[in-house]
């Protein structure tokens, strides 16, 4: 029996093995895919925080730019911004990214194994019994604690009832050969992609990385990230793209009552992690940074959980990342369901509005924690106008009555 098996090899996922491992508890890594890393399912842009998150010495390995500023393009607006020295993110592989924080867990004396689904648990007084295929063999894995880090839709939140009400954003992303740049460029428009935006990250030597992602509650009926990405690459015929991917952002929904992320039953736990938990940004989709410290946090729980045997331990969990991130979580979820209301000539106003605080923006703005600068921005008198009008849109439900851009 191992102490703790976590669910997935992605960054959080792995960072909860290695910081399990480093406690002592004996830990597993099960990765459904072929090869950890593969497919690629993220735009790839981080902030330098979340580099010294991953505790890795070779970053070199996997950055492919350093992005210096960005342009936010509104429909009839550009607004540039440049990112402070020390302060600037930087376009990264993935795959690459997803191997390194992998090598580090299991040399740190996780076990990892590969082309493995979950498919049943069972919990009972001795652990959790994990029923895993592996090369279509079933196979059973007893484990005291159980880390679900496998996704947006997590087996583990699944099969142990852990679901929550949450909303998915559906994305879709190319690479290929654009020109040069060491700017970001981001596309708000709902005609473009409605409940989010499209991006464009360059990645150096001529190539980028562009996409968009849609909330599908505020599309075109029976509308597909596809579809809008199609028109949104029709816009700019210069690229010549090379290969698509797909993916999910998860945003929490609102609530008074937190959905939870830590069950125990009997002598066992289970905790969610990273997308599992939609511990995201919902403002930007991202999550390598929170998943990461939420990583360290849950395999530093798990492991104290396991060896004294008090499953109970776990809820420390919760408390813990809440404390850290849940407030910015929060706000985000907010300001994306502003985002949903607004059209294309509010935003137009918006961003030349935040044209006047362009400079205190660059001197604050912080990817990892938006709120920092926006909650002041958003209650400029004119600003705020703006802001009650989507609210009084959202609660009376005109928010809804979507147009084909």
């Amino acid at each position: 029996m191992y102490d703790v098996v976590v669910v997935g090899a992605g960054p959080s996922g792995c960072m909860a093995a290695k910081y399990a491992a480093k406690r002592g508890a004996s830990t597993l890594i099960i990765e459904k895919n072929a090869e950890v890393g593969v497919p690629v399912h993220c735009a790839g842009l981080v902030s330098s925080r979340t580099l010294e998150e991953t505790e890795l010495s070779n970053i070199e390995s996997f950055i492919s730019s350093e992005i210096k500023g960005a342009v936010i393009h509104s429909p009839n607006h550009d607004m540039h911004v440049e990112a402070r020295a020390g302060n600037r993110a930087y376009a990264i592989r993935r795959d690459v990214f997803d191997r390194a924080l992998a090598e580090e867990a299991v040399k740190s004396g996780a076990g990892l194994i590969t082309n493995s689904r979950v498919i049943g648990m069972v919990a009972g007084n001795g652990g959790v019994r994990i029923r895993v295929r592996v090369a279509g063999e079933v196979r059973e894995i007893s484990a005291k604690v159980v880390i679900g880090a496998d996704g947006v839709r997590s087996a583990v939140a699944e099969i142990a009832g852990m679901n929550f009400r949450k909303y998915i954003l559906s994305c879709v992303q190319a690479e290929g050969c654009y020109g040069d740049g060491d700017c970001a460029e981001i596309f708000v428009s709902r005609a473009i992609a409605p409940g989010f935006f499209a991006w464009l990250i360059p990645l150096g030597d001529g190539n980028a990385r562009f996409g968009l992602c849609i909330d599908k509650r505020y599309s075109a009926p029976g509308s597909t990230p596809m579809h809008y990405f199609k028109k949104f690459l029709h816009q700019h015929s210069h690229t010549s793209h090379l290969s698509y991917s797909g993916g999910e952002i998860p945003i929490a929904a609102a609530s008074l009552r937190p959905h939870k992320t830590v069950r125990v039953m009997k002598r066992t736990g289970i905790l969610l992690v990273g997308d599992a938990a939609a511990q995201v940004k919902p403002i930007t989709g991202g999550g390598l940074y929170y998943g990461l410290k939420c990583g360290k946090i849950a395999g530093d729980i798990a492991a104290k959980a396991a060896y004294k045997d008090d499953m109970h331990l776990l809820y420390d969990y919760e408390r813990r990342w809440r404390e850290e991130i849940w407030m910015e979580i929060a706000f985000g979820i907010w300001v994306h369901r502003l985002r949903c209301m607004l059209r294309d000539e509010e935003f137009d106003v918006i961003f030349r509005l935040l044209e006047r605080e362009r400079t205190r923006i660059e001197r604050e703005g912080d990817m990892d924690y938006p709120s920092l600068v926006l909650r002041e921005l958003i209650i400029k008198p004119e600003i705020f106008m703006l802001v009650t009008k989507g609210v009084i849109k959202y609660i009376c439900g005109r928010g809804l009555d979507i147009k084909e851009g």
